[in-house]
């Protein structure tokens, strides 16, 4: 990659798979709210929020991947400038977009069962994507996630000097201390949180724009991610499937968050090698579709699961089909949301920049 061109595409089609994954067990746990999931897979689904912190790492990794040889020898205003302008292509059309749709929805069909708040004040925050900077809830209520990752994205060229530059030891006590802040968040004074440990689902289901731990959620876990990148090769393909099946495990306990941010930071670092038969599982096409179509379905799945099951009149039929329905329209919409809108107008900005 040429600091001439930082939107060189550079992927692992394994953590496009994974990213799907996680897409679709989003999707899962948000259902919770409209369906009570058998007791046996209740605990696992509803450990599903988890999966917004392994999109955390993932985009850490993926931001050095592509991004970090920009900033690695040092700052520079056009480089800093045109790495934005590119990431705002990716982020924010479809961000825009589904904003807009849902505002339009809030203030028609879904009203206060979706967004409490004065949705006049919130509108600003919302379409500069600063809500999560304690500024106001979120209209797409998932994307307080792009509004502390786009804090990420502006404070990309610091994390990489500490992750990638600085001495080895040095990014490793980062990680150590973002690992650190992750669990004082998670388990720390509530003031962090703004709820009690109790209320939540888990430790770090923190979600709130007005909660500290928010953005600290973010920001720690993607450190994590850039970490992850300069120690790959210290991870070998083949702790895969051990890390796979300890995941799995942990996901069936409440309190296993900080353990499972460990292991996702070792689950990215031997999938990173696109080797192994867990590898090529996810890389089939129709799982590695998925993953293309993530930040999509990120976007798209809630407003279509309130549609369906708060807004529209009781469903006819069996609930569980009305679940596979939704989900199935969010795929569907997701597609077309994708390859429609968001590709295209991130190849028209991407020809501007240059």
């Amino acid at each position: 990659m040429s600091t001439e061109h930082p939107e060189i595409k550079s992927e692992i089609k394994a953590l496009t798979g994974l990213r799907g994954i996680a897409a679709i067990y989003v999707v899962l746990y948000h259902m919770t709210g409209h369906y009570h999931f058998p007791d046996a897979i209740r605990p696992f689904i509803k450990h599903g929020y988890i999966s917004v912190d392994l999109f955390f790492i993932l985009s850490g990794f993926v931001m050095a991947l592509t991004y970090g040889k920009l900033f690695i020898h040092g700052f520079k205003w056009p480089d800093y400038k045109r790495f934005l302008w590119v990431r705002l292509a990716r982020v924010y059309p479809l961000y825009l977009l589904m904003t807009v749709i849902t505002a339009i929805l809030i203030v028609t069909v879904l009203g206060k069962t979706y967004f409490r708040e004065d949705i006049v004040r919130a509108i600003i925050p919302n379409l500069t994507m600063t809500q999560a900077w304690g500024l106001a809830n979120s209209i797409v209520r998932p994307t307080w996630s792009i509004s502390t990752e786009w804090m990420a994205y502006l404070l990309f060229p610091t994390f990489v000097w500490a992750a990638l530059r600085a001495p080895k030891r040095v990014a490793m006590a980062g990680a150590a201390i973002s690992l650190s802040v992750l669990a004082l968040i998670a388990f720390g004074p509530t003031v962090l949180a703004k709820t009690e440990l109790l209320r939540r689902t888990g430790p770090l289901d923190i979600a709130s724009s007005y909660a500290p731990g928010t953005m600290l959620r973010c920001l720690a876990s993607f450190f994590i991610g850039l970490v992850a990148y300069r120690l790959r090769d210290f991870v070998s393909a083949k702790w895969v499937t051990p890390t796979v099946i300890a995941i799995l495990a942990l996901l069936l306990w409440r309190f296993s968050d900080i353990a499972l941010i460990a292991a996702f930071m070792v689950l990215i670092m031997a999938l990173s090698h696109d080797q192994g038969s867990i590898a090529r599982a996810i890389n089939v096409n129709w799982v590695h579709g998925l993953g293309l179509l993530s930040y999509a379905i990120y976007l798209i799945h809630d407003a279509v699961l309130y549609l369906m099951f708060k807004a529209a009149p009781p469903l006819p039929g069996p609930k569980e089909l009305w679940l596979i329905i939704s989900m199935a329209v969010t795929i569907g919409l997701s597609a077309l949301a994708h390859y429609g809108f968001e590709v295209p107008s991130r190849r028209f900005i991407r020809r501007f920049v240059k």
